[in-house]
């Protein structure tokens, strides 16, 4: 035993008097170690033999490193950034399409501003928990967002990739950014895509939306409703749409109703776009219902569009929105809508972040995150004479 102590290997010592001045409490969690150079001249030591001592130590989740700072005592293995991290920031990227152009709810949101959060609520959300998360770990989340189809967004999503170590990117339609970000080697998570991130060997966390579209529609349907509109984003380039037409369809199949295409609208999940759409469907439809717009944005805005005309919600139409943001539950509604677990899809990218930075060779995994509805003051049987003699 003496004899193998005495072949120990330095770097060894360092670290057992390191554990030790932490059992003891001499050293504590948050505290500053001395640094390379002060432990080589107490110990006369090798810059390559304390390097070792402490590398190894911060492995073990016993030290932190924060860049530009110094190291830790961390205690608990998330109390600060992981060694490999270089920047201490995580990029939230947000990317729009040429659909959303129209849109005057994201025109503050696409300006370049990189302390902001989305205004828009589902991914202020997302946001919000992925940020949370990242606090714990002494993480900043910087924001961007732009347009995929133009060509000069490319340059300034390869500039914004300068700054960060990971990013967790929401809306993503074109494989030309994934290839962008694989090939700068960044951790990266996918959310809610609408390209498939097996090719380019990315994290994706995905909602389950057709079974929140089905949910929805059954639900409307248990309540006698058979006249029930769909507003939804066009289909192209967007699986969640796509996927939510199809849990729309799968509803009505199921419980033997026809499938009417002029009960669809189309709008680009704004609100104002859901307006617009609820008056397009009313002048061609008046005998509906019932209506699930397929983001709780759209929803409002149809229900503005039902009271101008005179309807009650729900005596008269009832209405189910999707996402369950801060929207559905605000002062003067009271939205029926379908669940998504935004904060938690957050986290729980955060989380996977910090993970494929301390181990890049991690297998890309593809969560779907489930749904539920809720039900709320927006919905009600059905009372009108046009839907009952439809039975």
């Amino acid at each position: 035993m003496s004899s193998e102590r005495k072949f120990r290997p330095l770097y060894y010592k360092i670290q057992d008097d390191i554990k030790s001045l932490i059992k003891h409490r001499r050293l504590e969690t948050g505290d500053k170690i001395p640094s390379e150079r002060e432990l080589g001249e107490l110990y006369n030591a090798s810059r390559s033999s304390i390097r070792k001592a402490i590398r190894d130590l911060i492995y073990e989740g016993v030290l932190s490193r924060i860049p530009g700072k110094g190291t830790f005592v961390s205690g608990d293995t998330n109390s600060f950034p992981p060694a490999s991290y270089k920047t201490g920031n995580i990029g939230f990227a947000v990317f729009f399409s040429s659909i959303d152009r129209k849109r005057t709810d994201i025109t503050d949101t696409t300006a370049e501003n990189e302390s902001t959060s989305p205004s828009i609520p589902f991914y202020s959300d997302v946001f919000e928990g992925a940020n949370r998360e990242l606090e714990k770990s002494g993480m900043h989340l910087l924001f961007f967002t732009g347009y995929q189809d133009a060509p000069t967004e490319v340059y300034r999503f390869k500039e914004f990739l300068k700054k960060i170590d990971g990013v967790i990117v929401c809306e993503l339609a074109t494989l030309k950014l994934a290839n962008i970000f694989e090939k700068s080697r960044l951790p990266a998570v996918l959310i809610s895509p609408s390209i498939d991130s097996h090719p380019v060997k990315l994290d994706a966390l995905l909602i389950d939306n057709r079974d929140g579209a089905y949910q929805a529609t059954s639900y409307l349907i248990e309540l006698g409703h058979r006249n029930i509109g769909l507003i939804n984003h066009p289909t192209t380039h967007n699986v969640p749409a796509t996927e939510r037409l199809r849990g729309y369809k799968l509803a009505l199949k199921r419980a033997g109703i026809e499938f009417d295409s002029a009960r669809i609208e189309e709008g680009d999940w704004s609100m104002h776009s859901g307006y617009f759409a609820m008056k397009r469907l009313m002048e061609r439809k008046k005998d509906s219902t019932a209506i699930f717009a397929t983001n709780d944005e759209m929803a409002v805005g149809a229900m503005k569009a039902i009271k101008e005309e005179g309807l009650r919600i729900p005596e008269d139409i009832s209405v189910v929105g999707f996402d369950d943001s801060s929207l559905s539950t605000n002062t003067f509604i009271s939205l029926t809508t379908i669940r998504v677990h935004r904060r938690e899809m957050g986290r729980y990218a955060a989380q996977r972040l910090i993970q494929k930075t301390n181990e890049p060779t991690f297998i890309p995994i593809k969560v779907t995150f489930p749904t539920q509805i809720i039900k709320r003051g927006t919905t009600a049987p059905v009372t009108r004479y046009s839907d009952v003699n439809d039975r």
